[in-house]
């Protein structure tokens, strides 16, 4: 058992204890809060620089995919036709075409697209960001989830929580505020023995140490994603006068145009070969 339940032989009283360890989970408390808002502002600043990228880089870069799933695609062809003749692929026995190993490997595994992102928000004084930040902050002490115990204030709690970092990252004042306006619930009162208001606070205690974990591994992880570390490749260049996503659009073009005439050649043998592209 852990430092934090091992309450025999103590030279302190009951109360003492449940204090001590009241003291341990508002300490929690405020470092699960820190982190949540730190989680928070990652996603926010990944949202708005993916949408930078996405206008500036991102569709072309999408269309260089494009074109070069294109060229594959053409060789493939090509390919074929050299090892299996102008009959194509051979058929399996229930007369279905051949797909080639490297073909069943790519349909098994390829990835989903990653979903659209949301827009980011328009920029803001300090003063104002700094109100937001507070009040998120007291918001998250009120309605975090992972502060109770029962299930259904854990839920309703969930719906709350919900809104309120959906407000944050919005950077909505507005909606934080009216979210402030929100009656609590009653609160939960301790009942049963001393040691059964002992186990109820250390359960919550490490159900709380257990979501600040689990917070702090999904920054890391966020942290060393290629996107956040390609934005602050863009800050850095930006602090030495270059623009790094107009360098790599240039690049992107660059690209772009060279295989555009590769497929252009593709296509051309395609044809001289008889083969509808």
């Amino acid at each position: 058992m852990g430092k934090t339940s091992e309450w025999y032989h103590s030279p302190y009283t009951t109360e003492e204890q449940l204090a001590h360890l009241r003291q341990q989970i508002e300490a929690v408390e405020a470092r699960l809060i820190d982190r949540e808002a730190k989680l928070v502002d990652l996603r926010v600043e990944l949202l708005a620089f993916r949408l930078e990228y996405d206008t500036r880089v991102g569709r072309r870069a999408a269309e260089l995919e494009e074109v070069e799933a294109e060229i594959k695609r053409c060789r493939q062809l090509i390919s074929q036709y050299r090892q299996w003749g102008p009959d194509g692929l051979p058929r399996t026995r229930t007369g279905e075409a051949y797909v080639p190993v490297e073909e069943q490997y790519r349909r098994t595994w390829q990835q989903p697209k990653e979903p659209s992102y949301r827009p980011p928000v328009e920029p803001m004084d300090a003063a104002t960001e700094a109100q937001i930040k507070k009040l998120y902050r007291q918001l998250c002490r009120r309605f975090h989830p992972d502060l109770v115990r029962d299930a259904a204030e854990r839920a309703w709690r969930t719906e709350m929580m919900t809104a309120v970092n959906a407000a944050y990252a919005a950077r909505s004042l507005v909606e934080l505020q009216a979210l402030a306006k929100e009656p609590d619930r009653s609160p939960a009162v301790e009942t049963g023995t001393d040691e059964q208001r002992r186990a109820a606070l250390n359960d919550k205690l490490r159900q709380i140490q257990r979501r600040l974990r689990e917070v702090k591994q999904e920054i890391r992880e966020l942290t060393n994603s290629e996107m956040i570390q390609m934005s602050l490749d863009v800050k850095l260049a930006q602090r030495q006068g270059r623009d790094l996503l107009a360098e790599i659009a240039a690049d992107v073009e660059e690209d772009l145009a060279r295989k555009r005439v590769e497929l252009d050649f593709l296509v051309v043998q395609l044809k001289q070969l008889g083969i509808e592209s």
